[in-house]
């Protein structure tokens, strides 16, 4: 997909509108990149020939980067010093700003042929949402219990641990504090492994 030079947000849409030829115009700002020989080619579309030189004149290398190669476009003036357009060095590739087509027609003495196209940005598809099959709902529900097991049993164990050894019927255990932990980390962890990718 390539981007406006002048408008870096908005990707180009390929029209097959201007006269048959697939040119790619941006839906921001209407400028129009014309890939080698598409400008040529659909200028002889209008009425009357074309013999013009579509090599910049005065050029200077300091134009927009090429929506194509992504190169520097050198700008300088298209059939005429005072249209001042970019075209790239190394793809020939030619950008015109809007209603730059409509002056190059007139310096060139043409007429008729297509003048210029609105397109507008393609719809953003909406991102598909998470499908939750049963697997997936039961390790949920699972790796949810386990953490709520493992979190009580690790206050249970804190509880007798804490409490004075009159006040308790049995001393905590070690082993089952650790499971505990392993339960409920295990849990949590579970719970959150895969989050928004699915399982």
């Amino acid at each position: 997909m390539n981007n406006c030079p002048k408008c870096a947000s908005e990707a180009l849409v390929e029209t097959p509108a201007m006269g048959n030829i697939p040119l790619d115009v941006c839906p921001g700002c209407s400028g129009i990149w014309f890939d080698k020989g598409e400008l040529e080619a659909m200028l002889k579309q209008s009425q009357g020939g074309v013999s013009a030189d579509f090599d910049l004149i005065n050029p200077k290398a300091e134009g927009l980067a090429c929506p194509r190669c992504k190169n520097k476009m050198s700008r300088g003036g298209l059939v005429n010093p005072l249209l001042v357009v970019d075209k790239c060095p190394s793809c020939g590739g030619i950008w015109l700003d809007p209603h730059e087509l409509d002056l190059l027609r007139k310096l060139l003495g043409l007429s008729g042929g297509p003048s210029a196209e609105t397109v507008y940005r393609p719809a953003v598809d909406p991102a598909a949402p998470l499908k939750l099959d049963a697997k997936f709902i039961r390790i949920k529900i699972v790796s949810a219990v386990g953490a709520v097991a493992g979190l009580i049993g690790v206050s249970y164990e804190m509880y007798l641990y804490l409490s004075p050894a009159a006040a308790v019927s049995h001393a905590p255990s070690a082993g089952l504090a650790a499971a505990s932990v392993l339960l409920f980390a295990g849990g949590v962890l579970a719970m959150n492994w895969g989050k928004g990718k699915g399982w």
